[in-house]
């Protein structure tokens, strides 16, 4: 019986063994390979003047004095650790340690642009997935479209894009794995007001009294209620039956105003179809016409260097004129 006892120790151990020398192969195998333009940390034991951080060039070698040139790229931090131990040898006469580690995982890199919080370059060790890297980045911003999601990745016969809706894998409805994201891709978050048909992203600006004022992209199908809404909708302040729309027209800028106010009482239709350069003013409820004119002149009509002439041009234009007649007539001019 006891020697059972003992044949069952032995096994538990060996077992034990085993599975820590599979746990310890399998991380050995999945070591991060040194790739072209890692930042690399080295250290000596007892030698720190040899310390010192070097960046792989193209060539995947770094320079390391005292012994010259060493191969990084390819390699694993230990695998090259162990080469620079190995050469140093020859001019320390010792036996030391070196330590390499990846300071930089610029070999393993991707760029975020569009509506986030934090545009930019990032790195990882390990490439996370999509909504990871959203993550990393601060997320999006409330005017992001995560339904077209586009990853553009560079490919030998030129460049290839792919769109993905992030919105149904944040929501839980997708259905299949998010891609694989790869070194060097660029990932664009679009805004849902889309972009100008010129192929370059036209601006509308909006002032006053929303949640997040500024410049949005204006597409083809932009329209007045969409822009407050990406803006972070209107403040408690805000006098919506006065709202003002600066367009530039044939020959100068033409003013409209819009009552916002009645349009959603009335539940009709958007009002006003925006284009690209218009500017709109949602002013506070507690000041007068002249008020909400002069104090957001200085912001809306500084594209002109006549201000005067806009002034009048809006106090002859009737508060109640439809604002597509005004865009119409605009255009004709």
């Amino acid at each position: 019986m006891r020697n059972g006892r003992m044949m069952r120790t032995s096994l538990v151990v060996f077992v034990a063994l085993v599975l820590l020398a599979t746990a310890a192969a399998a991380q050995t195998a999945a070591e991060y390979k040194i790739g072209q333009g890692d930042a690399l940390s080295v250290s000596v034991w007892r030698h720190p003047e040899l310390e010192r951080t070097v960046v792989v060039r193209s060539d995947g070698r770094v320079t390391f004095p005292p012994i010259g040139d060493v191969i990084a790229a390819g390699l694993t931090p230990s695998d090259m650790a162990r080469d620079i131990t190995q050469r140093l040898r020859d001019y320390t006469r010792e036996t030391t340690q070196v330590t390499v580690t990846v300071a930089q995982y610029n070999s393993r890199a991707v760029f975020l642009t569009g509506q986030v919080v934090a545009p930019g370059r990032y790195s990882f060790e390990a490439i996370p997935d999509i909504l990871q890297l959203l993550s990393s980045a601060g997320g999006p911003l409330p005017g992001a479209d995560l339904s077209h999601v586009s990853i553009i990745r560079a490919t030998p016969s030129g460049s290839s894009v792919t769109t993905i809706d992030v919105g149904s894998y944040m929501r839980g409805e997708a259905t299949k794995a998010l891609p694989t994201l790869e070194p060097g891709d660029t990932i664009e978050i679009p805004s849902i007001l889309g972009t100008s048909s010129g192929g370059g992203q036209g601006m509308v600006f909006i002032f006053g009294e929303v949640g997040a004022p500024g410049a949005y992209p204006a597409g083809a199908g932009t329209d007045l209620l969409q822009l407050i809404a990406v803006a972070g909708g209107t403040t408690p302040s805000a006098k919506l039956d006065d709202v003002t729309v600066v367009m530039d027209g044939g020959t100068g800028q033409v003013v409209a105003k819009v009552n916002l106010q009645q349009v959603i009482e009335s539940g009709t239709a958007s009002p006003f179809m925006l284009a690209a350069g218009d500017r709109v003013v949602v002013p506070r409820s507690d000041s007068g016409l002249g008020g909400q004119i002069l104090g957001g002149i200085g912001t809306v009509f500084g594209y002109t260097s006549d201000l005067m002439s806009s002034y009048l041009l809006y106090l002859t234009l009737d508060r109640e004129q439809n604002a597509k007649t005004v865009r119409d007539a605009s255009a004709t001019q």
